[in-house]
Protein backbone atom coordinates (compact mmCIF):
# COMPACT_ATOMS: atom_id res chain seq x y z
CA UNK A 1 0.00 0.00 0.00
CA UNK A 2 1.11 3.48 -0.80
CA UNK A 3 2.52 5.58 2.29
CA UNK A 4 2.45 8.76 0.89
CA UNK A 5 -1.36 8.30 0.31
CA UNK A 6 -3.70 11.09 2.20
CA UNK A 7 -6.00 10.63 4.22
CA UNK A 8 -8.92 11.34 3.28
CA UNK A 9 -11.48 15.02 4.51
CA UNK A 10 -13.78 14.14 7.04
CA UNK A 11 -16.57 15.45 4.79
CA UNK A 12 -15.74 12.41 2.60
CA UNK A 13 -15.54 9.94 5.18
CA UNK A 14 -19.21 10.85 6.39
CA UNK A 15 -20.67 10.81 2.53
CA UNK A 16 -19.31 7.81 2.00
CA UNK A 17 -20.43 6.33 5.32
CA UNK A 18 -24.19 7.82 4.99
CA UNK A 19 -24.18 5.84 1.60
CA UNK A 20 -22.80 2.52 2.99
CA UNK A 21 -25.65 3.14 5.75
CA UNK A 22 -28.67 3.56 3.41
CA UNK A 23 -27.74 0.80 1.21
CA UNK A 24 -27.14 -2.01 3.83
CA UNK A 25 -30.30 -0.74 5.05
CA UNK A 26 -31.97 -1.20 1.54
CA UNK A 27 -30.17 -4.60 1.32
CA UNK A 28 -30.82 -6.23 4.65
CA UNK A 29 -34.79 -5.07 4.57
CA UNK A 30 -35.01 -7.50 1.69
CA UNK A 31 -32.76 -10.19 2.64
CA UNK A 32 -32.92 -11.22 6.38
CA UNK A 33 -36.53 -12.55 6.58
CA UNK A 34 -36.51 -13.61 2.71
CA UNK A 35 -36.16 -17.30 3.19
CA UNK A 36 -38.55 -17.07 5.85
CA UNK A 37 -41.11 -15.49 3.90
CA UNK A 38 -40.74 -18.18 1.01
CA UNK A 39 -40.64 -21.09 3.30
CA UNK A 40 -44.42 -19.34 4.90
CA UNK A 41 -45.16 -19.49 1.15
CA UNK A 42 -44.37 -23.22 0.49
CA UNK A 43 -41.52 -22.93 -1.34
CA UNK A 44 -39.38 -25.76 -1.41
CA UNK A 45 -35.33 -25.91 -1.08
CA UNK A 46 -35.02 -25.97 -4.40
CA UNK A 47 -36.85 -23.27 -5.19
CA UNK A 48 -35.54 -21.27 -2.25
CA UNK A 49 -32.14 -21.25 -3.57
CA UNK A 50 -33.24 -20.63 -7.15
CA UNK A 51 -34.81 -17.32 -5.86
CA UNK A 52 -30.95 -16.25 -4.53
CA UNK A 53 -29.87 -17.58 -7.51
CA UNK A 54 -30.91 -14.75 -9.33
CA UNK A 55 -28.60 -12.76 -7.73
CA UNK A 56 -25.65 -15.01 -9.33
CA UNK A 57 -27.80 -14.34 -12.64
CA UNK A 58 -27.38 -10.70 -11.92
CA UNK A 59 -23.35 -10.79 -11.26
CA UNK A 60 -23.29 -12.74 -14.82
CA UNK A 61 -24.23 -9.02 -15.89
CA UNK A 62 -22.37 -6.89 -13.12
CA UNK A 63 -19.29 -6.42 -15.52
CA UNK A 64 -20.69 -5.14 -18.26
CA UNK A 65 -22.71 -2.53 -15.80
CA UNK A 66 -20.49 -2.01 -13.40
CA UNK A 67 -17.25 -2.12 -15.21
CA UNK A 68 -17.56 -1.28 -18.97
CA UNK A 69 -20.51 1.28 -18.09
CA UNK A 70 -19.14 2.91 -15.04
CA UNK A 71 -14.98 2.64 -16.45
CA UNK A 72 -16.53 4.16 -19.64
CA UNK A 73 -19.62 6.32 -20.21
CA UNK A 74 -21.26 7.24 -16.82
CA UNK A 75 -20.26 8.40 -13.08
CA UNK A 76 -20.44 5.94 -10.28
CA UNK A 77 -22.33 7.66 -8.34
CA UNK A 78 -25.27 8.57 -11.17
CA UNK A 79 -25.41 4.73 -11.92
CA UNK A 80 -25.63 3.58 -8.08
CA UNK A 81 -28.44 6.30 -7.74
CA UNK A 82 -30.53 4.41 -10.96
CA UNK A 83 -29.95 0.78 -9.44
CA UNK A 84 -31.63 1.75 -6.55
CA UNK A 85 -34.06 3.73 -7.57
CA UNK A 86 -35.46 1.47 -10.40
CA UNK A 87 -35.41 -1.34 -7.68
CA UNK A 88 -38.25 0.29 -5.57
CA UNK A 89 -41.38 -0.60 -7.75
CA UNK A 90 -39.82 -3.94 -8.56
CA UNK A 91 -40.04 -4.84 -4.62
CA UNK A 92 -43.31 -3.53 -3.96
CA UNK A 93 -44.68 -5.90 -6.92
CA UNK A 94 -42.28 -8.77 -5.55
CA UNK A 95 -44.39 -8.16 -1.91
CA UNK A 96 -47.33 -8.45 -3.66
CA UNK A 97 -46.64 -11.88 -4.66
CA UNK A 98 -47.41 -15.65 -3.36
CA UNK A 99 -46.49 -17.54 -6.41
CA UNK A 100 -43.34 -18.74 -7.10
CA UNK A 101 -42.64 -17.73 -11.21
CA UNK A 102 -44.26 -14.22 -10.48
CA UNK A 103 -41.59 -14.06 -7.41
CA UNK A 104 -38.98 -15.32 -8.98
CA UNK A 105 -38.97 -12.81 -11.60
CA UNK A 106 -40.06 -9.76 -9.37
CA UNK A 107 -36.56 -10.78 -7.42
CA UNK A 108 -34.65 -11.40 -10.68
CA UNK A 109 -35.18 -7.77 -11.60
CA UNK A 110 -34.29 -6.23 -8.15
CA UNK A 111 -31.13 -8.59 -8.66
CA UNK A 112 -29.85 -7.44 -11.21
CA UNK A 113 -30.01 -4.18 -10.00
CA UNK A 114 -28.65 -4.50 -6.72
CA UNK A 115 -25.66 -6.47 -7.52
CA UNK A 116 -24.11 -3.86 -9.77
CA UNK A 117 -25.00 -1.62 -7.24
CA UNK A 118 -22.82 -3.31 -4.30
CA UNK A 119 -19.73 -3.19 -7.12
CA UNK A 120 -20.35 0.91 -7.70
CA UNK A 121 -20.55 1.52 -4.27
CA UNK A 122 -17.01 -0.05 -3.76
CA UNK A 123 -16.20 2.11 -6.16
CA UNK A 124 -17.15 5.15 -5.41
CA UNK A 125 -15.62 4.60 -2.21
CA UNK A 126 -12.26 3.51 -3.25
CA UNK A 127 -12.37 6.32 -5.76
CA UNK A 128 -12.27 8.84 -2.52
CA UNK A 129 -10.48 7.77 -0.21
CA UNK A 130 -7.57 7.24 -1.87
CA UNK A 131 -5.88 5.64 1.06
CA UNK A 132 -7.74 1.86 1.17
CA UNK A 133 -7.05 1.37 5.25
CA UNK A 134 -10.19 3.58 5.29
CA UNK A 135 -12.42 1.76 3.66
CA UNK A 136 -13.54 -0.22 7.32
CA UNK A 137 -14.03 2.34 9.08
CA UNK A 138 -16.83 3.68 5.99
CA UNK A 139 -18.23 0.34 5.60
CA UNK A 140 -18.77 -0.51 9.32
CA UNK A 141 -21.42 2.28 8.88
CA UNK A 142 -23.45 0.15 6.21
CA UNK A 143 -22.74 -2.56 8.83
CA UNK A 144 -24.62 -0.85 11.27
CA UNK A 145 -27.75 0.06 8.96
CA UNK A 146 -27.63 -3.19 8.69
CA UNK A 147 -28.02 -4.27 11.56
CA UNK A 148 -30.19 -1.20 12.63
CA UNK A 149 -32.98 -2.48 10.01
CA UNK A 150 -32.56 -6.29 11.68
CA UNK A 151 -33.62 -5.48 14.64
CA UNK A 152 -36.51 -2.82 13.52
CA UNK A 153 -37.74 -5.88 12.04
CA UNK A 154 -37.49 -8.45 14.99
CA UNK A 155 -39.71 -5.91 16.71
CA UNK A 156 -41.99 -5.84 14.06
CA UNK A 157 -42.61 -9.18 14.03
CA UNK A 158 -42.47 -9.75 17.56
CA UNK A 159 -45.98 -7.10 17.57
CA UNK A 160 -46.98 -9.64 15.12
CA UNK A 161 -46.03 -12.68 16.78
CA UNK A 162 -47.98 -11.61 19.55
CA UNK A 163 -51.21 -10.06 18.07
CA UNK A 164 -51.60 -12.55 15.63
CA UNK A 165 -49.19 -15.73 16.10
CA UNK A 166 -49.61 -17.90 12.78
CA UNK A 167 -49.31 -15.14 10.35
CA UNK A 168 -46.21 -14.56 8.88
CA UNK A 169 -45.18 -11.03 8.38
CA UNK A 170 -41.99 -11.96 7.12
CA UNK A 171 -42.74 -10.82 3.36
CA UNK A 172 -42.88 -7.26 4.67
CA UNK A 173 -39.56 -6.56 4.86
CA UNK A 174 -39.71 -6.31 0.48
CA UNK A 175 -41.80 -2.90 1.51
CA UNK A 176 -39.47 -1.32 3.98
CA UNK A 177 -36.42 -2.42 1.44
CA UNK A 178 -38.41 -0.13 -1.45
CA UNK A 179 -38.73 2.50 1.23
CA UNK A 180 -34.93 2.55 1.93
CA UNK A 181 -34.15 2.43 -1.78
CA UNK A 182 -36.09 5.61 -2.30
CA UNK A 183 -33.97 7.30 -0.33
CA UNK A 184 -31.05 5.66 -1.03
CA UNK A 185 -31.13 6.32 -4.72
CA UNK A 186 -31.88 9.78 -4.21
CA UNK A 187 -28.92 10.57 -1.64
CA UNK A 188 -26.44 8.79 -4.58
CA UNK A 189 -27.38 11.79 -6.91
CA UNK A 190 -25.50 14.33 -4.47
CA UNK A 191 -22.30 12.40 -3.63
CA UNK A 192 -19.35 13.52 -4.86
CA UNK A 193 -18.68 13.24 -8.70
CA UNK A 194 -16.85 9.83 -9.78
CA UNK A 195 -16.09 9.84 -12.92
CA UNK A 196 -15.08 7.00 -15.94
CA UNK A 197 -12.32 5.69 -15.28
CA UNK A 198 -10.99 5.20 -18.99
CA UNK A 199 -13.32 6.94 -21.53
CA UNK A 200 -11.16 6.23 -24.30
CA UNK A 201 -11.82 2.54 -24.04
CA UNK A 202 -13.52 1.08 -26.99
CA UNK A 203 -14.13 -2.60 -25.64
CA UNK A 204 -16.59 -4.03 -22.81
CA UNK A 205 -13.87 -3.95 -20.30
CA UNK A 206 -13.76 -7.34 -19.58
CA UNK A 207 -11.44 -8.14 -21.95
CA UNK A 208 -8.84 -5.65 -20.35
CA UNK A 209 -9.46 -7.47 -16.89
CA UNK A 210 -9.14 -10.59 -18.18
CA UNK A 211 -5.77 -9.36 -18.79
CA UNK A 212 -5.35 -9.89 -14.96
CA UNK A 213 -5.43 -13.76 -15.14
CA UNK A 214 -1.87 -13.41 -16.85
CA UNK A 215 -0.93 -13.01 -12.72
CA UNK A 216 -0.77 -16.06 -10.91
CA UNK A 217 -1.93 -14.20 -8.01
CA UNK A 218 -4.97 -12.78 -9.59
CA UNK A 219 -5.74 -16.29 -10.34
CA UNK A 220 -5.37 -17.69 -6.93
CA UNK A 221 -7.87 -15.11 -5.77
CA UNK A 222 -10.31 -15.75 -8.61
CA UNK A 223 -10.40 -19.33 -7.46
CA UNK A 224 -10.47 -18.88 -3.83
CA UNK A 225 -13.28 -16.78 -4.58
CA UNK A 226 -14.97 -19.26 -6.63
CA UNK A 227 -15.00 -22.25 -3.94
CA UNK A 228 -15.54 -20.28 -1.38
CA UNK A 229 -19.23 -18.64 -2.91
CA UNK A 230 -20.17 -22.17 -3.89
CA UNK A 231 -20.36 -23.22 -0.25
CA UNK A 232 -22.00 -19.29 0.77
CA UNK A 233 -25.38 -20.60 -0.59
CA UNK A 234 -26.12 -23.08 2.68
CA UNK A 235 -25.12 -20.21 5.34
CA UNK A 236 -27.34 -17.44 3.22
CA UNK A 237 -30.06 -19.44 2.29
CA UNK A 238 -30.61 -21.73 5.05
CA UNK A 239 -29.10 -20.38 8.54
CA UNK A 240 -32.33 -18.38 9.01
CA UNK A 241 -34.33 -21.87 8.56
CA UNK A 242 -31.81 -23.77 10.67
CA UNK A 243 -32.32 -21.33 13.35
CA UNK A 244 -36.24 -21.49 13.61
CA UNK A 245 -36.94 -25.12 12.77
CA UNK A 246 -37.68 -27.66 15.25
CA UNK A 247 -35.25 -29.76 14.50
CA UNK A 248 -32.57 -27.23 14.28
CA UNK A 249 -32.43 -24.38 16.89
CA UNK A 250 -36.10 -24.19 17.31
CA UNK A 251 -36.37 -20.14 17.63
CA UNK A 252 -39.47 -18.14 16.72
CA UNK A 253 -38.57 -16.05 13.62
CA UNK A 254 -38.13 -12.15 15.57
CA UNK A 255 -35.27 -14.06 17.82
CA UNK A 256 -33.82 -15.39 14.76
CA UNK A 257 -33.48 -12.65 13.10
CA UNK A 258 -32.04 -10.97 16.47
CA UNK A 259 -29.62 -14.24 16.79
CA UNK A 260 -28.28 -13.50 13.11
CA UNK A 261 -27.42 -9.74 13.70
CA UNK A 262 -24.72 -11.07 15.99
CA UNK A 263 -22.89 -11.57 12.64
CA UNK A 264 -22.87 -8.11 11.79
CA UNK A 265 -22.20 -7.05 15.49
CA UNK A 266 -19.17 -8.39 15.30
CA UNK A 267 -18.61 -7.48 11.45
CA UNK A 268 -18.51 -3.55 13.24
CA UNK A 269 -15.95 -4.56 15.12
CA UNK A 270 -13.83 -6.09 12.77
CA UNK A 271 -14.25 -3.85 9.99
CA UNK A 272 -13.19 -0.69 12.76
CA UNK A 273 -10.02 -3.07 12.94
CA UNK A 274 -9.53 -3.65 9.12
CA UNK A 275 -6.78 -0.81 8.71
CA UNK A 276 -4.74 -1.61 11.95
CA UNK A 277 -5.19 -5.23 10.58
CA UNK A 278 -3.87 -4.67 7.05
CA UNK A 279 -1.29 -2.46 7.80
CA UNK A 280 0.18 -5.01 10.39
CA UNK A 281 -0.64 -8.42 9.05
CA UNK A 282 -0.91 -7.83 5.35
CA UNK A 283 -3.61 -9.24 3.08
CA UNK A 284 -2.32 -13.08 2.95
CA UNK A 285 -3.14 -12.96 6.31
CA UNK A 286 -6.27 -11.42 6.51
CA UNK A 287 -7.57 -13.67 4.18
CA UNK A 288 -6.44 -16.65 6.19
CA UNK A 289 -8.09 -16.05 8.89
CA UNK A 290 -11.38 -14.95 7.00
CA UNK A 291 -11.47 -18.51 5.05
CA UNK A 292 -10.58 -20.38 8.80
CA UNK A 293 -13.95 -18.03 10.09
CA UNK A 294 -15.94 -19.45 7.56
CA UNK A 295 -14.83 -23.20 8.03
CA UNK A 296 -15.31 -22.83 11.89
CA UNK A 297 -19.02 -21.50 11.15
CA UNK A 298 -20.13 -24.77 9.61
CA UNK A 299 -18.03 -26.77 11.48
CA UNK A 300 -20.07 -25.65 15.10
CA UNK A 301 -22.88 -25.57 13.02
CA UNK A 302 -22.50 -29.10 12.44
CA UNK A 303 -22.82 -29.84 16.68
CA UNK A 304 -26.10 -28.01 16.36
CA UNK A 305 -26.21 -26.75 20.58
CA UNK A 306 -26.40 -25.46 22.73
CA UNK A 307 -27.93 -22.58 21.44
CA UNK A 308 -25.56 -19.79 22.43
CA UNK A 309 -23.14 -21.58 20.67
CA UNK A 310 -24.91 -21.56 17.36
CA UNK A 311 -24.94 -17.43 17.97
CA UNK A 312 -20.80 -17.34 18.87
CA UNK A 313 -21.01 -19.07 15.34
CA UNK A 314 -22.81 -16.42 13.49
CA UNK A 315 -20.89 -13.87 15.25
CA UNK A 316 -17.92 -15.18 13.06
CA UNK A 317 -19.90 -13.95 10.09
CA UNK A 318 -17.85 -10.14 11.11
CA UNK A 319 -14.41 -12.09 10.16
CA UNK A 320 -15.93 -14.02 6.97
CA UNK A 321 -16.97 -10.97 5.44
CA UNK A 322 -14.42 -7.92 6.76
CA UNK A 323 -11.43 -10.34 6.49
CA UNK A 324 -12.09 -12.32 3.71
CA UNK A 325 -15.06 -10.32 1.46
CA UNK A 326 -13.59 -7.13 1.74
CA UNK A 327 -9.82 -8.56 2.05
CA UNK A 328 -10.56 -9.87 -1.78
CA UNK A 329 -12.49 -6.68 -2.87
CA UNK A 330 -9.16 -5.01 -1.60
CA UNK A 331 -6.39 -7.53 -2.89
CA UNK A 332 -8.47 -7.04 -6.24
CA UNK A 333 -8.37 -3.28 -6.15
CA UNK A 334 -4.21 -3.58 -5.55
CA UNK A 335 -3.45 -5.84 -8.81
CA UNK A 336 -5.37 -3.71 -10.94
CA UNK A 337 -4.71 -0.28 -12.54
CA UNK A 338 -6.22 2.71 -12.71
CA UNK A 339 -8.19 2.49 -16.08
CA UNK A 340 -9.39 -1.09 -15.64
CA UNK A 341 -10.48 -1.33 -11.38
CA UNK A 342 -14.31 -1.10 -12.03
CA UNK A 343 -13.68 -3.77 -14.37
CA UNK A 344 -11.42 -6.01 -12.25
CA UNK A 345 -14.06 -5.82 -9.58
CA UNK A 346 -16.67 -6.97 -12.01
CA UNK A 347 -14.93 -9.85 -13.15
CA UNK A 348 -13.80 -11.04 -9.32
CA UNK A 349 -17.93 -10.46 -8.55
CA UNK A 350 -18.35 -12.54 -12.09
CA UNK A 351 -16.75 -15.38 -10.78
CA UNK A 352 -18.04 -15.15 -7.13
CA UNK A 353 -21.58 -14.04 -7.32
CA UNK A 354 -21.90 -15.73 -11.03
CA UNK A 355 -20.39 -18.83 -11.32
CA UNK A 356 -19.41 -19.89 -8.35
CA UNK A 357 -23.15 -18.95 -6.51
CA UNK A 358 -25.09 -20.43 -9.46
CA UNK A 359 -23.20 -23.52 -8.64
CA UNK A 360 -23.74 -22.85 -4.94
CA UNK A 361 -27.47 -22.49 -5.05
CA UNK A 362 -27.58 -25.68 -7.02
CA UNK A 363 -25.76 -27.96 -4.28
CA UNK A 364 -27.21 -25.87 -1.25
CA UNK A 365 -31.08 -26.29 -2.48
CA UNK A 366 -30.75 -29.93 -3.69
CA UNK A 367 -29.27 -30.97 -0.27
CA UNK A 368 -32.01 -28.91 1.44
CA UNK A 369 -34.44 -30.98 -0.03
CA UNK A 370 -32.27 -34.52 -0.12
CA UNK A 371 -32.12 -34.72 3.51
CA UNK A 372 -35.34 -33.24 4.93
CA UNK A 373 -36.60 -36.02 7.69
CA UNK A 374 -39.61 -37.86 6.93
CA UNK A 375 -41.10 -36.43 10.16
CA UNK A 376 -40.04 -33.68 9.17
CA UNK A 377 -36.88 -31.19 9.58
CA UNK A 378 -34.00 -31.65 8.07
CA UNK A 379 -30.58 -33.72 8.73
CA UNK A 380 -28.79 -29.71 9.89
CA UNK A 381 -25.45 -31.97 11.15
CA UNK A 382 -25.26 -33.59 6.98
CA UNK A 383 -26.19 -30.32 5.53
CA UNK A 384 -23.23 -28.64 7.34
CA UNK A 385 -21.01 -31.10 6.75
CA UNK A 386 -20.03 -30.38 3.05
CA UNK A 387 -19.31 -26.61 3.46
CA UNK A 388 -17.34 -27.46 6.65
CA UNK A 389 -15.19 -29.80 4.59
CA UNK A 390 -14.92 -27.84 1.46
CA UNK A 391 -14.09 -24.52 3.08
CA UNK A 392 -11.39 -26.51 5.62
CA UNK A 393 -9.55 -27.88 2.46
CA UNK A 394 -9.47 -24.12 0.54
CA UNK A 395 -8.21 -22.82 3.57
CA UNK A 396 -4.75 -25.44 3.13
CA UNK A 397 -4.26 -24.47 -0.49
CA UNK A 398 -4.80 -21.38 -0.57
CA UNK A 399 -2.55 -20.89 2.23
CA UNK A 400 0.18 -22.72 -0.01
CA UNK A 401 -0.85 -21.38 -3.47
CA UNK A 402 -0.82 -17.62 -2.48
CA UNK A 403 1.88 -15.14 -3.00
CA UNK A 404 1.57 -11.63 -1.65
CA UNK A 405 2.15 -8.93 -4.12
CA UNK A 406 2.18 -5.43 -3.21
CA UNK A 407 1.08 -3.62 -6.28
CA UNK A 408 0.05 0.51 -7.22
CA UNK A 409 -3.15 0.78 -7.35
CA UNK A 410 -2.35 3.39 -10.07
CA UNK A 411 -0.10 0.89 -11.78
CA UNK A 412 0.45 0.90 -15.63
CA UNK A 413 0.03 -1.41 -18.02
Amino acid sequence: MNEATPAPSRRIVVRLSAMFWLAQMADAASLVLLSGHMSALGFSGTQISSVYATMAIAALASPFVAGWLADRFFPSQAMLSGCYLLAVPILVIAWGQSEFTPFWFSMAGVALLRTPARTLSTVVAFHHLGDKTHFGQVRAWGTLGWICISWCLSGYLRLWESQAPGVSHMGDGLLVSAAVSLVAGLYCLSLPHTPPGNRDATSLGLGTSLRLLRDPTFVVLLGIGFVSSTMNPFFYNFSFLFLTEVGGVGLAPSMANMVQSLGQVGEVIVLLALGTSLRRFGIKRILLVGIAAQSLRFGLFVLGEPTWLMGAALSLHGFVFTFFVIGLAIAVDELSSADNRASAQGLMSLVRGGGGSLLGNYLAGTTYDRLALEGGGHDWAAFFTLPAVVTGVSLVIFGLLFREQRKRAAASQ
